[in-house]
């Protein structure tokens, strides 16, 4: 009988193991050790680093533009995974319930912009915003809304919402076709029993869909807690973390710390914060919805 090439010993098999550890360790495990070590210091990027300790921890905790980022990324965390899943799966369960060619077709439509570049949506959707010659504000003077039109990415009390939809407008087609997937692993016995018991739609969707949806939702979103944590060349192209730091992010305020003011060490501190958050969030994630599913399993 033929034996597998994996069927060797230990040491062999760690060799075939060898080049993806030298890999992660060269691009994922190294940058994060090298910035670890950057937040410990303080460099302008031409001298050599002064060792700081943890003195750019402790200035970032007392910089009020540092929580003013964090809380713009809480608020924004509503329109990047909240809003899109909640439409994902409200737009999935409907959907499915359409042909194939019209699922297909639709499903096709609504996943076009989670196709292109972030960068370059934030600058479209710029223009589109823009109050002198946008569309939002020429299609509101034109039906006699000219009150409403506002200058969206110049008013303080708009400017994250409207950043916020286009993120939105972004994620939800991509949940839509992950929600999609889920509803298509279900036994359809399941469906066809409900409809011989008479259960409404609305009914089969909170008994049946939801729960055994569970799996998809936690991946949906760990995805996107991920996309809003880091998230930057969307709000950088649109207003740059303006106005007066209505949309400043953690991302940009690093990008500013470390690219403008060549602070790179407090810059490397923020990144640092960045990917503890993510971890802690998406662990949380991880065992709030993981384990509701094994309950159900």
């Amino acid at each position: 009988m033929k034996r597998s090439a994996l069927d060797g010993s230990q040491q062999t098999n760690f060799i075939y193991l060898l080049p993806g550890l030298l890999f992660y360790a060269a691009f994922v495990f190294g940058p994060i050790v090298a910035a670890l070590g950057l937040s410990l210091t303080s460099w302008d990027g031409l001298s050599m680093p002064k060792w700081v300790g943890l003195g750019n921890y402790a200035d970032l905790f007392s910089d009020s533009r540092f929580y003013i980022a964090l809380r713009n990324n809480a608020e924004l965390m509503i329109f990047y995974c909240v809003l899109p899943l909640v439409l994902g799966i409200t737009l999935a369960a409907c959907v499915w319930n359409l042909k194939q060619r019209e699922q297909l077709a639709l499903r096709t439509f609504l996943f076009l912009p989670y196709i292109m570049p972030t960068a370059v949506l934030g600058i479209i959707w710029a223009w589109l915003y823009n109050p002198a010659f946008g569309p939002f504000n020429q299609f509101l003077r034109a039906v006699g809304l000219g009150a409403l039109a506002l200058p969206w990415l110049g008013d303080f009390n708009f400017v994250l919402p409207a950043v916020g939809i286009v993120a939105t407008w972004y994620f939800f087609g991509f949940c839509m076709v992950i929600f999609l997937t889920g509803i298509q692993r279900i036994d359809p016995s399941l469906f066809d029993a409900a409809k011989v018991d008479g259960a409404s739609g609305r009914k089969t969707f909170f008994w049946i869909t939801l729960p055994l949806l569970l799996p998809e939702i936690r991946v949906v979103l760990l995805l996107t807690v991920i996309a809003s944590i880091k998230s930057f060349d969307l709000i950088f192209t649109m207003t740059r973390g303006g106005p007066a730091n209505a949309t400043l992010v953690p991302n940009i305020y690093m990008y500013q710390l470390g690219f403008e003011l060549n602070r790179f060490g407090a810059a490397a501190a923020i990144a640092i914060v960045g990917a503890i958050l993510t971890f802690v969030i998406n662990y949380a994630i991880h065992r709030l919805v993981g384990s509701q599913n094994k309950g159900r399993t």
